[in-house]
């Protein structure tokens, strides 16, 4: 399937969040878009396996770290 291409502007302190996702998590800006759409409207079916993945080890990690307060 071929795919889209989309341009949108977002604020810099989202552009920051954005690229210390990617940075703690090692997946790709398009992953993390592309996910967080298909949350925002419910296919999350359609999210690869790896991202689905990966944002559960962050989601593990900052909880790791809330217990260690």
């Amino acid at each position: 399937m071929a795919k889209s291409q989309v341009a949108v502007r977002i604020p810099p302190y989202l552009l920051q969040e954005l690229n210390n996702y990617v940075e703690q998590t090692g997946t790709s800006k398009t992953d993390v878009i592309v996910s967080a759409i298909a949350q925002y409207l419910g296919c999350t079916s359609a999210v690869p396996l790896s991202q689905r993945i990966a944002e559960l080890e962050a989601k593990v990690e900052e909880l790791q770290a809330l217990v260690k307060k």
